[in-house]
C-alpha cells in the first residue's frame, strides 16, 4: 500500500475487518463483503450480524491526502497555503502537519456516529439481522484513549449498534451496549 492510499476505503474497510478480527474475536475474519451495495460493509456467513465501517479524519488530514495523491500522480506547482502547519522535504513530500483538535475529531464521531444510526435504521427496515455493529476508524494522532471515550461519549447506548468499534492509530476500544467500553490490545493482521 502506498502511503498515498490509506484512506482509500478498499484499504480501510478489509484492514478494519481484520482488526477487529484479530483484537476482538476471530468470527469477524469470516465475514464477507456483500455484493448487494445498499448493504452493510460486511456480513457474517450465517447473514444474521452485519457491520458497517467508518472513518473519521480532521479537515486539515484531508487536505494532505489530496496533496500527497495530487503530488503522486506528478501535478506540479502543488499549494499548501491551505495546511496548517505542513513542512515539506525538499523533494516536495510531507515531513510534518498540524492533524487536528479533540474538538474537531469528537464532533467528526458524532457526526459519523449519528449518520450510521440513520443509515442502518432504513437498512434494517429491509434486512433482518440479530446483531449490527459499527467500526470507525479515527486519524487522531493519538489523541484519544479509553478514558477520553468515557468522558466524551456516555450515550452510546441510544444508536443501534450493539458493538462500536474505535480504531486509532494506537488503541483498539469497543464499546458495548451490555458491558461499555473495554480496550483490547491492538493487533494488525497482514495477512
Amino acid at each position: 500500500m502506498s502511503f498515498f492510499e490509506r484512506y482509500d476505503k478498499r484499504i480501510i474497510e478489509p484492514f478494519a475487518i481484520k482488526t477487529i478480527a484479530a483484537s476482538f474475536d476471530e468470527k469477524y475474519g469470516m465475514y464477507h463483503s456483500p455484493i448487494d451495495t445498499d448493504n452493510f460493509d460486511y456480513i457474517s456467513p450465517s447473514q444474521e450480524q452485519a457491520i458497517e465501517i467508518t472513518s473519521v479524519i480532521s479537515k486539515n488530514e484531508i487536505n494532505v491526502y489530496r496533496y500527497e495523491k495530487l503530488k503522486v500522480k506528478g501535478k506540479p506547482h502543488l499549494k499548501t497555503s491551505h495546511i496548517k502547519w505542513i513542512k515539506l522535504k525538499p523533494n516536495g513530500d510531507v515531513y510534518s502537519y498540524y492533524g487536528g483538535s479533540i474538538s474537531e475529531i469528537k464532533q467528526a464521531i458524532r457526526k459519523s456516529l449519528e449518520s450510521k444510526h440513520e443509515k442502518a435504521k432504513e437498512r434494517l427496515n429491509n434486512k433482518a439481522y440479530k446483531q449490527v455493529d459499527l467500526c470507525i476508524c479515527i486519524q487522531d494522532g493519538s489523541l484519544f484513549d479509553l478514558f477520553s471515550f468515557e468522558l466524551e461519549f456516555t450515550d452510546l447506548e441510544k444508536y443501534v449498534f450493539d458493538n462500536i468499534f474505535f480504531i486509532t492509530p494506537s488503541h483498539f476500544i469497543c464499546y458495548n451496549k451490555k458491558i461499555g467500553f473495554t480496550e483490547y490490545p491492538k493487533v494488525i493482521n497482514q495477512s
